[in-house]
């Protein structure tokens, strides 16, 4: 990437060394989410056999086959929300690699005579199925992990609706109640682990995704404010900004949707706690109230503290409000770079103003004094 030679760019497939200038534009970008694929690849090869029922089609139903309220939950909208958006997913990668793929053509074509076009055609189509492979993990990882967080948070929800028709509903006779309590406990204990066996597996994912999607996008969006390019490469670079933006949000609101549901059932439970209850019941139901008001439950930002023993190591979890505080961050510090570019780039340029000022001053005396 930050080799300056042409011929040693065409040996190595960098076809990119005929733009330029302008080549670290597309070259960043493509640098972030190379290393976002091939991370993410490798946390699927070597996690995703020991959790079979992260299988998009087989968790709509598996994830309710042991629930004995499975006619409340819609699958056949579940499934044809994940065929449509495998449908759109299709069209996207189809698209940018075409484009890519065109563009690498062209390019080639244009600044090679035949017999080095020839040569150089492989290499163009390995940069092709690599933008293929890239992007392809990007939307289908997406959908993959909003399609579990959907699932989770639609169970939660359903819970919710349950323990709040049970506290509005007549008290009814004494212990009316206690077998529909003790079914909500389990159900809403069984998801909980569920989502903490899901979060082992996509806690590296989300981590990763962070740390190359953010990088990328302010770099993507510190070009659009003070570089100069071609309309190609703004084209590229606003594509490269608005996906890493909607990708970064729907993975974010996603899992901080599981995070607000498991946690929304508090005040209808305490409603429920109220009621004169068996002792063992009474103990689930503090449990159960601890539970939603205690720790975050959800999807955490790389929870290394189980794994190394140390739990000062959970980054956060995931909710509405640490995505704020991420984007007030992200932002602030963005911002301080922005105005530190924007005083240089100005005392920049009036140094070279000043001289530009001192040639031409330099200049007239010179022709005056040949003049005399």
């Amino acid at each position: 990437m930050f080799i300056g030679d042409r011929e040693v760019q065409l040996m190595m497939g960098d076809i990119s060394g005929f733009w330029n200038d302008y080549r670290m534009y597309y070259l960043m970008p493509t640098f972030y989410y190379a290393l976002q694929s091939a991370i993410t690849a490798t946390i699927f090869v070597r996690n995703e056999q020991e959790l079979a029922w992260l299988v998009p089609f087989v968790s709509v139903k598996q994830l309710q086959s042991n629930s004995a309220r499975t006619a409340k939950y819609d699958t056949n909208s579940h499934e044809k929300r994940t065929k449509i958006t495998i449908v759109i997913n299709n069209l996207i990668v189809l698209a940018s690699t075409g484009l890519v793929g065109a563009l690498y053509v062209m390019t080639a074509w244009e600044n090679m005579d035949v017999s080095s076009f020839r040569l150089f055609l492989p290499w163009i189509g390995i940069q092709t199925l690599w933008v293929f492979y890239m992007s392809g993990i990007n939307m289908f990882t997406m959908t993959y992990f909003n399609l579990i967080c959907l699932i989770l948070s639609n169970r939660f929800k359903q819970v919710c609706k349950d323990i709040e028709a049970l506290a509005e509903s007549d008290p009814g006779p004494l212990g009316s109640k206690n077998n529909a309590l003790s079914t909500l406990y389990y159900e809403h204990n069984e998801i909980c682990e569920l989502v903490d066996e899901s979060n082992n597996f996509w806690q590296s994912f989300i981590f990763f995704n962070y740390m190359c999607h953010i990088p990328c996008n302010c770099y993507a969006l510190y070009n659009l404010f003070f570089a100069e390019f071609d309309d190609l490469l703004a084209i590229v670079t606003w594509t490269v900004f608005l996906h890493t933006l909607l990708f970064l949000g729907f993975i974010s609101l996603s899992a901080a949707d599981v995070s607000a549901e498991a946690h929304s059932p508090y005040t209808a439970l305490h409603t429920l706690s109220l009621l004169q209850l068996p002792i063992d019941l009474e103990v689930n139901m503090s449990t159960f109230l601890h539970r939603v008001r205690g720790p975050t439950i959800g999807y955490s930002c790389l929870d290394l503290g189980p794994t190394i023993g140390y739990s000062c190591l959970d980054l956060f979890v995931i909710t509405n409000a640490s995505i704020s505080n991420t984007i007030a961050a992200v932002a602030s510090y963005f911002l301080i770079v922005a105005d530190f570019s924007r005083s240089t780039a100005a005392a920049n340029a009036a140094e070279k103003k000043m001289e530009a000022a001192k040639a031409a001053l330099n200049a007239s005396l010179a022709n005056s004094g040949t003049a005399q």
